[in-house]
């Protein structure tokens, strides 16, 4: 009898950890989906340092240099969403880290999709304040989709000439 109980009890035991062992495997699964997005993106933390990091290159090679140092997706300035953009005081792009083809052109009126002049504004704070954060929407590289994201900007002098040197973050 005692030997039947243990069968019917290893029995019950296997067949509860057949059940909750594939639940189990879900819900962890579940779990780093979930967090899957917040390893894709770039924190306001992370483009500041990138913003370090360019800009002491920047000092050293100087801006004729920077479309070359920040190109392609594989460069040492592209991070997941993050990648650094050069504009002169006019708005003209020097350098950016995502789309080169931009390079050369003048974004000085460049508008989001809800109107807003965000390069302008960009180049206004930091020739007032030095840096600035403008929030605006755009085209988020990795989704595709239309997403608010933050250019975090600074007044840069190379070559005796004024700069804005930013990095952007999607949110």
């Amino acid at each position: 009898m005692i030997g039947m109980l243990s069968k019917l009890r290893l029995r019950v035991q296997r067949q509860t950890l057949l059940t909750v062992l594939p639940v189990l495997l879900l819900l962890v699964v579940i779990a780093f989906a979930a967090g899957a997005p917040a390893r894709t993106r770039g924190t306001d933390a992370e483009a500041l340092t990138m913003i370090d990091r360019a800009q002491q290159l920047l000092e050293r090679i100087g801006p004729d240099a920077a479309a070359e140092a920040f190109a392609g997706h594989d460069s040492a300035f592209t991070d997941r969403d993050l990648y650094p953009m050069l504009l002169d005081d006019k708005g003209m792009m020097v350098a950016h880290g995502w789309t080169a083809t931009l390079n050369g052109s003048n974004l000085n009126e460049l508008h989001d999709i809800e109107g807003k002049p965000f390069i302008r504004e960009a180049l206004d704070g930091v020739a007032r304040d030095g840096r600035t954060d403008v929030t605006y929407r755009w085209i988020d590289p990795l989704t595709g989709q239309v997403a608010r994201k933050t250019m975090h900007a600074r007044r840069l002098v190379l070559n005796g000439k004024p700069y804005m040197l930013a990095v952007g973050v999607y949110r």
